[in-house]
């Protein structure tokens, strides 16, 4: 059986019921970053259970479909990620092992982008203008956090790097597969660059006084971006013959 609107409907009410289900089992308990806080089970659950429904979608619904073996490579290396990350408080290698998982996730996203599409560079002047800004902003962004780093700056460039040639591989797909597939992705692309951006910020630089502000963008605008480059995967068609 396909995938059908009826069963990508019900996937949207679990995945987001849980993405709030997460949320607030965040913030309801104290020391958020370590396994053994007490009530915190909850947290622990719910948030790897997010992309194991996107994965189980992916696996029964979508098997047979083009590049679906990248899709699940990210998925599968974003849920180790999101174990990881719920344990950096513990230990530094947490973190470490984090972001070596979400590169796999983000280069398994860049090689699908640009495979779906035939190319990566933009094929008109606003589209590489666009991916020239993506880069500035990301080079900025490095080097404000440059000072705050340590002995992650390695880790964090190369993270940093990874995840801006995702970005400009995802928006130059422009003109070469359908709108509607461009649009989901493009929007989930910039949701991860958004959080990745928040996430930094808060580890590196504090945003202690906006500290449960922040952990919600974070969780908001990375499992919508997941759910947004599904739903451009869903929605894709082949590649289209000439630029627009």
């Amino acid at each position: 059986m396909g995938l059908t609107r009826d069963i990508w409907n019900k996937f949207t009410i679990i995945f987001f019921a849980l993405v709030m289900l997460n949320i607030v089992a965040h913030h309801v308990f104290v020391e958020p970053d370590i396994f053994t806080a007490q009530n915190y089970i909850l947290h622990v659950i719910t948030k790897p259970l997010v992309t194991l429904s996107a994965l189980c979608l992916l696996i029964k619904y979508l098997a047979q479909e083009e590049h679906q073996n990248l899709l699940m490579v990210a998925l599968t290396y974003s849920l180790l990620g999101d174990i990881l990350i719920m344990g950096q408080g513990i230990n530094t290698l947490f973190f470490a092992g984090g972001m070596v998982a979400f590169f796999i996730t983000q280069t398994s996203y860049m090689i699908y982008f640009q495979r779906s599409a035939g190319g990566w560079l933009g094929r008109n002047t606003a589209v590489q203008a666009l991916q020239v800004v993506v880069i500035l902003y990301a080079t900025g962004y490095y080097l404000l956090l440059l000072p705050h780093l340590g002995n992650f700056w390695i880790l964090v460039l190369l993270y940093q790097t990874n995840i801006t040639l995702m970005g400009i591989t995802a928006i130059g797909r422009y003109g070469r597969v359908n709108f509607e597939a461009y649009m989901y992705t493009t929007i989930g692309v910039f949701g991860l660059l958004l959080a990745n951006s928040i996430f930094a910020y808060n580890k590196f630089i504090s945003l202690q006084k906006f500290e449960e502000l922040s952990s919600t963008l974070i969780t908001l605008s990375y499992f919508s971006a997941q759910y947004m480059i599904l739903k451009g995967f869903v929605t894709l068609r082949r590649p289209q013959p000439s630029g627009i």
